[in-house]
């Protein structure tokens, strides 16, 4: 039986010839999911046939399985933007009936919350993934918003766009000295926000899990806090940095907002799901001026399906889930699991 990788939506050239490039080396055989890229012609051109291609819309769960089902099946299922991968897909996709059968499916990242993970485990098939990868890259996001909206700079440049010297219309901003940061989580990316903002004299509290010990705390130069109530009332500015599960999924609702400071601002770049984004809208509608500003990357309804109530709201920066879209944490990531697959080739 052949091993084979689908890469259903590799990133763009040039890194897309160091990630199949890599695959190639390591002797993998390789399917490339042309769908997602604008120039076919010139990739088929660069490869020839040493790929095989397909093009499959990865979130038309029907032509995902059609397609899958007429190639014969796939050893691995490689992907990086958080293509969707229910139970249904994963069930066909372990058939008997294919000559080579899912046996692992591989992100290049850490979140796996498109995947249905208990399908895939009742199916026996193993999830790959890269945690960690793109920590400080959703770090520099997030220190960089912090400091953007923090600063007002959103609106004083919308003022000056359009020929009004607004100066001294908001209340003076405070310094990076003065801000207190809040974190939502203690994980490696919520770590390396912590490193990034403690070297610019930014206060940084923290609430997370009970294996996050004071010693490492300390090391970090944060202070923890008990409760998320605790870290609402103190912070200038709380960003978000735990998973998607039952537990956090609506963790930031009205309640949540209510209890934030007057004039702070909220950063998410965790998961859709976790903020309420129709309560959000909704205060921040009826509330002006209670948030300052909020900074959303990841949302309930992604790609195709993006329909934000956020959208349109004064004071709310939206971005499509690229706060860790940067060269080097894209590269690591493809090198991280590129590996990851060929170990897995080797069991």
């Amino acid at each position: 039986m052949a091993f084979t990788t689908l890469i259903l939506d590799a990133p763009g050239p040039p890194l897309l010839f160091e990630e199949v490039d890599r695959f190639l080396e390591l002797g993998l055989v390789v399917t490339l999911n042309l769908y997602y890229f604008a120039d076919k012609h010139s990739i088929r051109q660069h490869y020839g046939e040493r790929l095989r291609y397909t093009e499959i819309n990865g979130h038309d769960r029907q032509a995902f399985i059609d397609a899958v089902t007429q190639a014969g099946g796939y050893s691995v299922f490689k992907t990086r933007l958080n293509i969707p991968m229910d139970g249904e897909l994963i069930r066909a996709a372990v058939s008997p009936a294919l000559p080579t059968p899912l046996r692992a499916i591989a992100q290049a990242g850490a979140g796996l919350n498109h995947i249905d993970q208990q399908e895939a485990q009742r199916c026996g098939v193993t999830l790959l993934n890269t945690p960690g990868s793109n920590a400080a890259a959703v770090a520099d996001y997030v220190v960089a918003q912090a400091l953007f909206l923090s600063r007002d700079l959103d609106h004083y440049n919308a003022e000056t766009h359009s020929g009004r010297w607004s100066k001294g219309t908001l209340a003076p901003s405070l310094e990076f000295s003065e801000l207190t940061l809040g974190l939502v989580g203690t994980g490696s990316i919520a770590q390396e926000v912590a490193r990034k903002a403690g070297s610019l004299g930014i206060k940084v509290i923290a609430t997370g899990s009970e294996r996050f010990t004071e010693q490492a705390a300390r090391s970090l130069g944060l202070e923890r806090r008990p409760t998320l109530e605790h870290v609402l009332e103190e912070a200038d500015v709380v960003s978000i940095h735990v998973p998607l599960t039952p537990l956090t999924r609506g963790l930031f609702g009205l309640a949540q907002f209510r209890q934030m400071r007057q004039g702070s601002v909220l950063i998410n770049t965790a998961r859709g799901g976790i903020v309420d984004e129709a309560q959000l809208a909704s205060f921040m509608t009826a509330f002006p001026r209670h948030l300052k500003a909020v900074a959303i990357d990841t949302f309930a309804l992604e790609k195709d399906r993006f329909n934000s109530p956020l959208a349109g709201v004064g004071n709310a920066q939206l971005t499509p889930h690229i706060a860790g879209n940067t060269t080097t944490a894209i590269r690591r990531a493809s090198r991280q699991i590129v590996d990851k697959i060929h170990a897995f080739s080797l069991t």
